[in-house]
């Protein structure tokens, strides 16, 4: 990580600072783009009125203030039959995304009334056997969308009009816009029932306030929405980072993570934890917060504050996220530690390619320069919505800078070449080929490639480790394997495959090519780094009726339901037809279940039942059945 900050202890008390909003994406060769805009949190009675924006920078005049954005308070009710208990909250850190709203508990099961949250109409809805599975939105005429995840079914009429809908499309995953009167609620209208689809782990609600325009999410505490809470966030380590190669951390030039004691609210770090600083210093903290009802686990910090020597370098709070701007995520937390711990250590310092818009402060990109000898005290305030505080004090011993003996230093195996973030940067030898656009990495690195010698059973490469699995990208970049030797009628079932530490095989897709100098590649899109071969999938989905046989009767059934399983490319597409006719069956990849309702499309009766399912390199396989009804 390169830096150009300067010493931060000079007084910078009568400086100007204004958030920047950041180009959300950028292309190619663009470089990065900085507007000015402010934000300032005010609560009243009525409304809470704050201007949205990202990082702070220096500047030595007052810019224009933006317009404040109004939440109206006691607008929205609580969105399920029962009083507001939540599972998770805004802005939490989940996989390659924050969290994007409440997780509403629904007692540990299934089948509560989702009500509307305010008047308005229905004005899309998503259905899909992964993410948010059976999904509602509801536009407002306050200029909010209010969204409802994770549904067993939808109700009444929205559940009437997305079938047929289903049936014109034959399609069980649809994601239509509906017209703006075909759909319309009122407020605590039952407009579904609650339960477990998509990506969901256990029966919850997951429920989100979005601007109508710009569909980011905001914060729901905003608009008055409450829960008893008066625990502080709790505090777990402290991680402090060398942000080059001449900067150190007790001498040397890697992170130190250290174990932080207290409670309610104040912490420290171990009397005997004596830390020495020198050079461009990051500090990053992990943080958790809590809720009076212990069940509802651990939750996100809404904010987080970094001090050094009394002044604040560092600030965010979650308020708002845009979703084009979510993955950057892995570039906030340390990824690196992530995959290795568990443990969700937030960067209190912002990398060159981080573009997230949550920060309201961040001086020269949160690191501070120690270069003196003196103690210098550093101070963390977090706190979670409803201004519960947890505060960690400490001080570190800042040392100038020596030339370390040989043998001192932090080494790493010798880089194949030097990678810039702003920049496409291509790797290329005669058996691998790595192409990666600009704004991909968060951060420059030291690229480092290397190859074995043997391969692995039913393999057609040998192993490629790419980089190492511990530093994220943004966007995909393009990966070639050079093959040889796949028959002619496999060729277009190859694909790449990501390894692990024990050889299991992650499918990463890919196609087959015949270069024009006679050599043959395997070639994909991924946005990992780690170790790659090539494989080819030639075994069709398993499928396996779950209560159905030739001859049966159903008469007294309500499904019919057959399981289904893929050995690597997972299951992209099915088609079900009952006497030749489709139908609609429902995917459940949690129990591996494909299953039809029993509905009007299906009278009494002899009738054939018929099911293909495709794998992602199209291996089908076809069960038939006949049943009566």
């Amino acid at each position: 990580m390169d830096t150009n900050s300067t010493n931060n202890s000079k007084d910078t008390n009568g400086m100007q600072f204004t958030f920047a909003s950041l180009v959300r994406i950028r292309r190619l060769a663009f470089r990065y783009s900085y507007l000015g805009i402010t934000l300032g949190l005010i609560f009243s009675s009525s409304f809470i009125p704050y201007k949205l924006g990202s990082a702070a920078i220096q500047q030595d005049k007052p810019t224009t203030q933006a317009t404040p954005k109004v939440f109206p308070q006691g607008y929205f009710v609580e969105p399920t039959d029962s009083s507001l208990s939540i599972a998770g909250n805004f802005g939490e850190i989940r996989q390659n995304h924050f969290h994007a709203g409440l997780d509403v508990k629904t007692g540990g099961r299934e089948g509560c009334m989702v009500l509307a949250a305010a008047s308005g109409y229905v004005s899309r809805v998503k259905i899909s056997a992964t993410g948010y599975g059976k999904c509602l939105y509801i536009t407002h005429p306050n200029g909010f969308v209010t969204v409802y995840g994770h549904l067993q079914r939808l109700y009444g009429k929205i559940a009437d009009y997305v079938r047929n809908e289903q049936y014109k499309f034959e399609s069980f995953e649809i994601d239509i816009n509906v017209p703006k009167d075909v759909l319309r609620v009122n407020q605590c209208d039952t407009v579904a029932i609650s339960g477990n689809t998509g990506g969901s782990q256990s029966p919850h609600l997951h429920f989100e306030i979005r601007d109508a325009v710009t569909e980011n999410a905001y914060n729901p505490f905003l608009f008055g929405y409450k829960i008893k809470d008066t625990v502080p966030p709790r505090l777990l380590t402290l991680a402090v980072y060398p942000a080059n190669d001449t900067s150190f951390v007790d001498g040397k030039n890697t992170s130190r993570k250290t174990k932080i004691y207290g409670s309610k609210g104040k912490y420290k770090i171990s009397p005997s934890e004596k830390m020495t600083v020198c050079g461009d210093i990051g500090f990053g903290i992990e943080a958790y917060d809590y809720a009076n009802i212990a069940q509802a686990g651990k939750l996100g910090a809404y904010s987080i504050e970094l001090q050094i020597d009394g002044q604040k370098i560092y600030y965010h709070e979650m308020n708002e996220i845009a979703f084009d701007e979510s993955r950057y995520i892995n570039s906030h937390i340390d990824y690196a530690e992530e995959a290795k711990s568990n443990r969700e250590i937030q960067k209190c310092f912002r990398e060159e390619n981080n573009m997230l818009s949550i920060y309201q402060c961040v001086i020269n990109d949160g690191l501070y320069r120690f270069a003196d000898t003196l103690l210098h005290p550093v101070k963390f305030i977090v706190k979670d919505f409803f201004g519960n505080a947890s505060t960690l004090e400490f001080k570190v011993q800042s040392s100038k800078f020596k030339v370390q003996k040989q043998g001192t230093l932090h080494t790493e195996p010798k880089a194949e070449a030097h990678f810039r973030c702003s920049e496409e940067n291509v790797f290329e030898t005669k058996d691998i080929k790595v192409d990666i656009l600009p704004c991909s990495l968060y951060e420059n690195i030291d690229f480092r490639y290397s190859m074995s010698k043997d391969t692995l059973p039913k393999t057609f490469s040998p192993i490629h480790t790419v980089h190492t699995s511990e530093v994220p990208l943004h966007y995909n970049y393009t990966l070639s394997i050079r093959v040889k030797n796949i028959p002619k009628q496999y060729r277009d079932k190859a694909v790449i495959v990501l390894l692990d530490g024990k050889n299991n095989m992650s499918n990463q897709k890919g196609i087959y090519i015949d270069s024009a100098d006679g050599t043959s590649w395997v070639s994909t899109q991924t946005k990992y780094f780690g170790r790659f071969t090539v494989v080819v999938d030639t075994v069709a989905p398993m499928v396996k009726p779950y209560n159905l046989y030739n001859g049966k009767n159903l008469r007294a059934a309500k499904t019919i339901g057959v399981i289904v399983g893929d050995n690597l490319t997972g299951i992209v597409s099915y088609r079900a037809t009952v006497d030749g006719k489709w139908v609609l069956m429902e995917y459940e990849p949690k129990k591996a279940l494909l299953f039809y309702e029993f509905d009007e499309h299906v009278g009494k009766g002899k009738h054939i039942f018929k099911i293909e399912v495709a794998d992602g390199k199209n291996n089908i396989r076809t069960y038939t059945a006949d049943f009566t009804r």
